[in-house]
């Protein structure tokens, strides 16, 4: 086996390993969010989808692409999605939100130097509009998840958590 393949193997068995992580880990949160908010299957599938949609519009408003560094300046990366660096998997643009494409394609243009000020203003535009579609359906979606919620203990949870308001 050359060290080429040698690496292409070990590389398919890190990404099969972290998705058997990541099934395992959604898996833990889900018993485990049961178990607090002490529910049955059906009553967290009702909970779950209102709670999973606040989750994503909450993600969407703030959604962005962290840089990091190395010990010099030109050592600078943005985390991307499309890369999975930093975000887990890596996602194709078919599968990123709105919001992760606009910031796909930002960092493009922040990474190429030849990018016009128009194309970033468009993009920045894009990504504040986008942002603040998601905070606007945010107060219906919170309101939603606190309507299905089934005791006191469950809507303090989900209040402390931030969830709803």
């Amino acid at each position: 086996m050359t060290a080429w393949e040698y690496n292409k193997e070990l590389e398919k068995w890190r990404r099969m390993r972290h998705e058997r992580d990541e099934e395992r880990l959604n898996l833990m949160v889900k018993q485990a969010s049961m178990r607090l908010l002490d529910v049955n299957e059906k009553q967290w599938e009702i909970i779950e989808a209102k709670y999973e949609k606040v989750r994503d519009l909450f993600s969407k408003s703030r959604f962005h692409a962290p840089g990091w560094g190395g010990q010099e300046e030109q050592d600078f990366h943005w985390h991307r999605r499309s890369k999975g660096n930093g975000f887990g998997k890596a996602k194709a643009l078919d599968e990123m939100t709105e919001c992760e494409r606009i910031v796909e394609a930002l960092t493009d243009l922040l990474e190429d130097e030849n990018s016009t000020d128009e194309d970033i203003r468009e993009k920045t535009d894009a990504l504040q509009q986008a942002r603040d579609k998601a905070r606007e359906a945010l107060p219906k979606a919170k309101q939603e998840l606190a309507e299905a919620l089934m005791t006191q203990r469950q809507e303090a949870i989900f209040l402390v958590m931030g969830y709803i308001d």
